[in-house]
């Protein structure tokens, strides 16, 4: 059911940067997409309405500055439980991909500086190949999934802050029809990335 929901969203995506690649990015239809599946899944994990808040877009106070994140699980009396960064990228991979992995990564410390149990995770989209009319760029989706493998599988809240909970990574053919969602490590699958998440948070409650 989720693979089929997940295509659903992809092929939406696809559609919305289609009709305009520079509107559907720079006005976010595109990723809010994505945003809008996570935040379903979420709710299918048993997130608990009655005390937490599930929030689209929150500001979040890092070690050092507010961080504006994607999605973030908020507990009515303890705060952030679960935040999850959510990121695409559809041109200019090889350019900026570096730029943005050191970014994730500095987030990534700050908030487990601030709230070292809460569970950090994060979804990355790149496309096998490049759909903007007009472009023509290789895409090296390995060394991509390398990088994305060092940065998560932090298992206890006292290890290293540099490494997400959880990561999954979204290795997607736009180019078929709908898209095809390709595999990927499974360190890196969204298929069990909902699931994995809850079960970090609940083996971090307190007994």
């Amino acid at each position: 059911m989720q693979q089929e929901m997940l295509i659903e969203c992809l092929q939406k995506m696809k559609a919305v940067y289609l009709k305009d690649p520079i509107v559907a990015v720079r006005s976010q239809s595109f990723i809010n997409i994505l945003h809008d599946f996570c935040i379903a899944e979420l709710e299918k994990i048993g997130i608990d309405a009655s005390k937490f808040r599930i929030i689209k877009e929150a500001t979040i106070y890092g070690s050092h500055k507010p961080k504006d994140v994607d999605i973030a699980v908020i507990e009515n009396i303890n705060g952030p439980q679960i935040i999850i960064g959510i990121r695409s990228q559809m041109s200019s991979i090889s350019k900026n991909i570096l730029t943005y992995y050191e970014e994730i990564i500095g987030d990534c410390i700050s908030l487990h500086d601030r709230f070292p149990m809460a569970v950090l995770a994060y979804v990355y989209l790149l496309p096998k190949n490049p759909i903007k009319p007009g472009l023509t760029e290789t895409v090296n989706l390995n060394r991509a999934e390398k990088l994305f493998e060092r940065i998560t599988g932090r298992k206890d809240w006292r290890d290293t802050k540099d490494k997400y909970e959880h990561f999954a990574f979204l290795k997607v053919d736009f180019e078929t029809n709908p898209p095809t969602l390709m595999e990927t490590i499974p360190l890196l699958s969204i298929n069990t990335f909902f699931d994995d998440i809850l079960n970090t948070y609940n083996d971090r409650k307190p007994l």
